[in-house]
């Protein structure tokens, strides 16, 4: 390149490498002062010969300009407008702006090259609108994750990751509601853990949060897709079954307490549950239902234990 180019391009703030071989590149002419500011001089105090090791943009677009170049493409590829820091140049008390900066791989004629540019102006506002438009998204994105961590912990039990004992009784409210509009069997299930206490204080309460993480586990596994599992509370569990009879509603305990009874719950003793079950009577409130429940779990508990109890509505009356 002839050395009034090479001015034009330096007045253009344009610094130009051409490309001799793969990752080897040499820069023709004087530099821009903007180039300077950016990025250090080497070693023995000449312009910067390879920029690309001292910014990100560069290390990330440089690999894309050779396999531009390896593909014997023509035209040029951009990296597009980034801010980069300038090393120096701050007046007294103020602040270096960033300088926004492009990259691009050229082929002309035989002569593959690689350019930078400093882009001012209008180009800089760009790049600062850009860059303030991606950080408000980041935010927004890390707002919402926060909103979904906080919903997740407002509706679930930390330990078992079963609905808690408030977003449970939300859901058995709603689907009494849609009871009375479907008339479809509504069956609730209250299970304790049998001689919970002695299991704390026999094998510590470690074993006893391991055994109250198994059951949910098992919960989750054994029910059907609709069916609402939930801590109720302490060592006591509800399962809310839609479209299910007292019968049903009867057949889906006993497979669970036979299940939690084969279950190896790693303390060196069996774990055994007790259940009660009811269904709902249209027009009722929950406090009525759930305590016919519980009244069917109490049968169990004092029927021996590992039992399941049913209580039906119209023995209330």
């Amino acid at each position: 390149m002839n050395e009034l180019a090479l001015r034009l391009l330096r007045h253009m703030e344009i610094v130009v490498f051409e490309r001799k071989g793969p990752l080897q590149y040499q820069r023709e002419g004087m530099v821009p002062d903007f180039y300077r500011q950016v990025f250090p001089d080497d070693a023995n105090g000449d312009p910067c010969s390879e920029p690309w090791r001292h910014s990100p943009m560069l290390e990330f677009f440089l690999p894309l300009a050779e396999n531009f170049f390896g593909e014997g493409g023509s035209g040029e590829i951009n990296s597009g407008v980034w801010l980069e820091a300038p090393l120096t140049g701050a007046e007294e008390g103020k602040m270096p702006e960033d300088l926004p900066l492009t990259a691009s791989a050229l082929v002309l004629g035989d002569a593959q090259v690689f350019v930078l540019q400093c882009a001012r102006d209008e180009y800089a506002e760009r790049a600062r609108i850009l860059r303030q438009a991606r950080n408000e998204l980041l935010e927004r994105r890390k707002v919402y994750s926060d909103l979904a961590l906080f919903r997740k912990k407002s509706l679930y039990d930390a330990m078992t990751d079963l609905y808690n004992h408030a977003a449970f009784m939300d859901i058995l409210n709603e689907r009494m509601t849609n009871h009375k509009s479907y008339h479809a069997g509504l069956a609730l299930l209250f299970m304790d853990i049998d001689n919970f206490k002695q299991i704390n204080d026999a094998h510590g309460h470690l074993a006893g949060d391991s055994v109250l993480i198994q059951l949910g586990d098992i919960l989750r596994r054994s029910l059907r897709k609709n069916d609402v599992p939930a801590r109720y509370g302490g060592e006591e569990f509800a399962v809310l079954a839609s479209r299910t009879t007292l019968q049903q509603g009867r057949i889906i305990g006993e497979k669970l307490r036979q299940t939690v009874e084969k279950h190896d719950f790693g303390i060196g003793q069996a774990v055994t549950i007790s259940i009660g079950v009811s269904i709902y009577k249209s027009g009722e409130d929950a406090a009525k239902f759930i305590n016919r429940a519980d009244q069917a779990l109490y049968d169990a508990k004092h029927g021996g234990r590992n039992r399941v109890e049913v209580r039906m509505p119209w023995l209330d009356e």
